[in-house]
């Protein structure tokens, strides 16, 4: 059953490695919610007396960071009934449990006022629940309204325009990430303002040609997309979904420039081939083919493959099937990492990290926490992974242990 646990003095035995921290053989302590070098631990051992955790078969990861996150069970966080604070404290502690110790609550289109009013919501219950038990929410994502491509989302809502003018509403405090159609930007104004802001600009939900794509990330300074493949203009012939892929076609044009039509060939191929763009997808089994996942590894750093959930609630999700549409996702990050080791995209270490340190690396906030990376003398947030079931074990988020078995 499920657990949780908190104590001052924490000690993880018998794991077979800490991912960062190559030199720890045998143990990993944390004082105060910190992980702790061996020299103050000799010390301490006089004095206190440690929570004992068994992390046998485990490789210790940094925590999962989903920067996706529309909700979970009953929650939503963009529905016109704004959801309850105990629902929040619910899907915080359930992504807890998944290995998740931060997450941007993310509003998808939606009439001005409804988005606002959702984003004013949120700042309350940041305000009010700072010290709550669960996923830290590392701030609030803002996926669409300004985009071209819909998907479920409502394009009754959608503004055509976005301009300094029609971008200012939601300049709010705490909002750290915007997905748009970089194409609705003519002059890049807007992209501008949330950049000053320290906004992270992401692409997604583009219908935007290869030629306006490939131009707008370089004169934009653009370097991340929201989910890959799902609601980019693609090519013609080339499907990321079902059996049919034809990912012959997609290769044929990504080794040889002379292949591709730039202005029928899509945005999706642009993020692609740069190098310089993390690439986020969600790797349910369900989104994404897993073939074209395998590409776009072998396409990307490190560094520039990352996952998302795209989470939603279990009813809007039920809703969009019923009516013949894949309306976000059902899998968290640890089962979407399950796959990836399943798939042989990389080795176990690797895909892991990819659920963590490419998005830290481009959320300021994930940085000024220290996630992404596992440090001496910074917060222990971090996942207990057990390579034999391939599953998450235990998180630990400071003083807070979180036990599955």
């Amino acid at each position: 059953m499920p657990e949780i646990k908190k104590s001052k003095f924490i000690k993880l035995t018998n794991f077979n490695k800490v991912i960062g921290l190559d030199e720890l053989k045998e143990n990993l302590f944390i004082k105060d919610g910190n992980i702790i070098s061996q020299d103050e631990q000799s010390y301490l051992n006089n004095f206190v007396e440690w929570l004992n955790i068994d992390a046998k078969d485990c490789i210790i990861s940094p925590g999962f960071i989903d920067p996706q996150v529309n909700g979970l069970d009953s929650c939503n966080f963009w529905s016109e009934s704004l959801p309850d604070f105990n629902e929040i404290d619910k899907l915080r502690l359930k992504l807890a449990y998944s290995g998740v110790v931060a997450f941007c609550p993310t509003l998808i289109t939606a009439p001005v006022n409804s988005i606002s009013k959702s984003v004013d919501h949120l700042n309350l219950y940041i305000e009010k629940n700072k010290n709550n038990i669960g996923a830290k929410i590392l701030g609030i994502h803002i996926e669409g309204i300004f985009i071209t491509k819909y998907g479920v989302h409502n394009p009754d809502y959608v503004i055509k325009d976005l301009t300094v003018k029609n971008l200012q509403p939601f300049i709010k405090p705490n909002v750290c990430l915007f997905t748009i159609a970089p194409e609705l930007d003519k002059t890049g104004e807007a992209i501008r303002l949330l950049q000053e802001n320290k906004i992270l600009v992401s692409i997604g939900h583009s219908n935007a040609s290869y030629r306006e794509g490939e131009a707008y990330i370089k004169k934009y300074n653009l370097h991340s997309v929201t989910h890959m493949f799902n609601s980019l203009k693609g090519i013609d012939g080339f499907s990321h979904r079902g059996e049919n892929l034809n990912i012959e076609l997609l290769q044929s044009k990504l080794e040889n420039d002379k292949n591709i039509d730039p202005d029928q060939d899509g945005i999706m191929l642009a993020v692609l081939k740069n190098k310089d763009v993390l690439c986020m997808v969600i790797s349910d089994g369900i989104h994404v083919n897993k073939k074209a996942i395998n590409l776009l590894k072998d396409f990307k750093d490190k560094n520039h493959f990352a996952l998302v959930s795209d989470l939603v609630s279990k009813d809007f999700y039920e809703l969009a099937a019923s009516q013949g549409t894949l309306g976000g996702g059902q899998h968290s990050l640890d089962k979407c990492i399950s796959n990836l080791i399943k798939w042989e995209v990389s080795d176990v270490e690797d895909c892991l990290t990819f659920a963590s340190r490419p998005i830290a690396n481009q959320l300021k906030e994930a940085q000024e926490l220290g996630l992404g990376h596992i440090s001496f003398k910074k917060e222990a947030n971090i996942v207990l992974w057990d390579t034999t079931k391939s599953a998450v074990k235990g998180t630990i988020i400071g003083e807070n242990v979180f036990l599955n078995y």
